[in-house]
């Protein structure tokens, strides 16, 4: 019995890669239009030189048109992504790569901030980065509402909006802004660890070290000791 095997044509593979990626390319190009919500398969199609049915046989959804293009700009932004921090000390170091990694994409970024189309994007782009900030300066243990308010400032440093804005009204470069944008983030970090033990240091736990309540000084509820003293 002869068992035919499934014939792989590398120029073939190639041209359905082009295709692919030229249909990719001009979902992108749409980020710039103003006023765009959404991707035009038609309009992708007619930029590409395909038919909407071979856009749909590449990215059959709008979720998939949308994942795609998220991919490519994360990889034109990010060819190496910086690792997600861990710890507050790392933070910094994540501001900096963002605009280390985007210099060069000055109009990519404007197309990501100045669109509902790219505010979409950014969403799935930014998703991770966002809880990684959130969890790294929730575990600095500061108030809630001084935390939230370092969330969303950090959150917008580590951003295109304040990129965009550094670059094109104050003219900085994009790694000028890294590191104005990352010396932020340790002053605000070094802010929320003060509000922190100072916290703990005024608590009753930091104040008895870590006593329960019925192990405190009976001074502390403005009553008198009832022991005796210990014998000299």
């Amino acid at each position: 019995m002869t068992v035919t095997r499934p014939y792989h044509s590398p120029a073939r593979q190639a041209r359905r890669q082009r295709t692919k990626q030229a249909i990719v390319e001009a979902f992108i190009a749409q980020l710039g239009d103003p006023g765009r919500a959404t991707l035009s398969p038609a309009a992708a199609a007619r930029a590409a030189g395909v038919s909407i049915r071979t856009v749909h046989h590449y990215f059959p959804d709008a979720g998939a048109q949308l994942a795609a293009v998220a991919d490519e700009v994360e990889a034109r932004l990010y060819p190496d992504p910086p690792p997600l921090p861990r710890t507050p000390a790392e933070l910094p170091g994540l501001v900096t790569a963002v605009y280390r990694f985007a210099e060069g994409q000055l109009p990519l970024l404007r197309a990501l901030v100045r669109s509902s189309l790219g505010a979409q994007v950014r969403a799935r782009r930014r998703a991770g980065r966002l809880e990684a900030i959130k969890s790294v300066l929730e575990g600095i243990g500061a108030g809630q509402a001084e935390t939230r308010h370092a969330v969303a400032v950090v959150s917008l440093l580590a951003s295109a909006d304040a990129g965009i804005v550094l670059a094109d009204q104050y003219g900085l470069s994009l790694q000028e802004a890294g590191r104005a944008c990352a010396e932020t983030t340790r002053a605000i970090i070094d802010s929320l660890t003060a509000q922190a033990t100072m916290a703990r240091a005024h608590s009753p736990a930091g104040e008895f070290g870590g006593l329960s309540g019925r192990d405190r000084p009976a001074r502390e509820h403005g009553e008198e000791s009832s022991r005796p003293p210990r014998p000299s």
